[in-house]
């Protein structure tokens, strides 16, 4: 199937009402057309039904693999560590502390080795990056001066600065997440856009829809139902 129109959607954390929200919004806007919808990882942790998220994502990239392409995110990262069989106490606390007490709940469990098995198998077969001719989707970003294939784990998923300062010209557009913007929009650059909005700190949950044609977004929708036009910086 090819897909006219691909959606990128920031970090969910939980949020699966928000999630829902931003799903129907963009099918409506995409007029007929099934949109390819591109995740930027972070799926779980401190938003409330983590376990929902995860089931919904599954079941639909089970029916339509190539119109669900799911990145990992930091957060699933942790998670897997912190399930691990040799798992270090830090490994541990380092998740929980960020997040991870809300997707026990969720799941209704105590310790995240007890995580459905398949589940664990999906975040650990998780991609780190998904590309189109004009575009490379991350969940962090990537490290400045250093080639798309030589980008190491860490930087694609933990990375900050020196990414979010740097204007270089990448030869394609980042789209990613990870870092929530202050005024709970998409911080659009020459060189890069934001999506992770905050959701899970009361912000919206933000998606840009992108055609073949342009290589910035086309349009913005979120789980509050707002749709508008790009601008850069915000």
């Amino acid at each position: 199937m090819v897909n006219s129109v691909t959606v990128a959607v920031g970090d969910v954390h939980g949020c699966f009402d928000k999630l829902e929200s931003v799903i129907a919004a963009c099918d409506l806007l995409s007029e007929g057309e099934k949109a390819r919808f591109v995740f930027l990882g972070d799926y779980i942790d401190r938003g409330p039904d983590a376990r929902r998220v995860i089931d919904f994502l599954i079941e639909n990239q089970l029916h339509e693999p190539s119109r669900f392409i799911c990145l990992r995110g930091n957060h699933e990262a942790m998670l897997i560590a912190a399930a691990d069989a040799d798992r270090s106490d830090r490994d541990l606390m380092d998740w929980w502390a960020n997040g991870g007490e809300q997707t026990l709940d969720s799941y209704g469990i105590s310790d995240p080795g007890a995580l459905p098995a398949d589940h664990l198998a999906w975040m650990k077969a998780l991609p780190l990056t998904f590309s189109d001719r004009k575009r490379l989707y991350v969940h962090a970003g990537v490290r400045p001066g250093v080639s798309v294939a030589d980008q190491s784990e860490k930087d694609l998923l933990w990375i900050r600065e020196p990414f979010l300062s740097c204007d270089d010209d990448y030869g394609a557009m980042v789209v990613h997440g990870h870092t929530p913007t202050k005024s709970g929009l998409p911080d659009l650059r020459s060189n890069r856009l934001n999506l992770d909005t905050g959701a899970c700190f009361g912000g919206p949950l933000t998606a840009a829809l992108f055609t073949p044609a342009r290589f910035a977004p086309s349009l913005y929708c979120n789980s509050r139902g707002d749709f508008w036009q790009p601008r850069p910086h915000g």
